[in-house]
């Protein structure tokens, strides 16, 4: 199957349109068609492209988003969604205890809300809370992203148990991304946590780092981190 026929078959089988790559969009179909949650979660809704993928292969959706006025209309439609609305650093930790505390059996959530590294690694450390009933997968949009990823890899994995896998570049992300001048965005990192406690030691596994780090260089993302590196140094002689 061509690429071509690839995106016509995915835009006319979910037709809210979704800021993923067609790459990432066949890998999301692909996990939830292989897990089927009972209970999924996912943080920054925007649009609805991701959220009608994911309502159609789970029994039920909790769906985090700080702006519901970008949603799509045709999200009315999906059934088995409950919508949280407001900040996700204050939704997720009520949404984990509830969930810590019930029958409810979480096995996917997808995080791609707040995209600064501190709401990156808030987001990750408040979800990271959940105790697994069932073995959970995680995927994290924007891991090529030089400040989502600095955020990914900004928490300790070693001090939750629960944690068994983590890889950076599940699917690699993209440079001049959607147009966007030397910029990396996209990409999905992963996520796995098991019931069963680890007894072992883990590492983050990061396949394409050094395609990351190529990239890094040549971005705008490095030119403005230089810079602003340079600001102290600019102030002092300005006076």
């Amino acid at each position: 199957m061509s690429s071509t026929s690839l995106k016509h078959q995915i835009t006319n089988q979910y037709p809210i349109p979704w800021s993923m790559s067609r790459a990432e969009q066949a890998t999301l179909i692909r996990v939830l068609q292989t897990i089927k949650p009972k209970v999924a979660i996912e943080i920054g809704t925007y649009n609805g492209g991701s959220l009608q993928v994911i309502s159609e292969f789970s029994d039920k959706v909790y769906a985090i988003d700080l702006t519901p006025s970008y949603r799509d209309k045709r999200c009315d439609d999906l059934s088995n969604i409950e919508y949280l609305i407001g900040d996700s650093k204050r939704i997720i930790p009520e949404l984990v205890s509830k969930i810590n505390n019930s029958d409810e059996v979480v096995e996917f959530i997808l995080i791609d809300g707040d995209h600064s590294t501190k709401g990156v690694l808030e987001d990750i450390t408040k979800v990271l809370n959940l105790i697994p009933k069932q073995p959970i997968t995680i995927i994290l949009h924007d891991s090529f992203n030089p400040a989502c990823r600095k955020g990914m890899t900004s928490y300790n994995y070693n001090s939750n148990p629960y944690v068994h896998y983590i890889e950076l570049d599940y699917v690699t992300g993209a440079f001049n991304h959607d147009g966007l001048y030397r910029e990396m965005w996209g990409g999905f990192a992963c996520i796995q946590m098991q019931p069963i406690k680890r007894t072992e030691p883990i590492a983050i596994s990061a396949y394409q780092a050094k395609l990351f780090l190529v990239t890094y260089y040549r971005s705008i993302h490095f030119f403005k981190n230089f810079f602003w590196f340079l600001k102290p140094i600019y102030k002092v002689f300005k006076k």
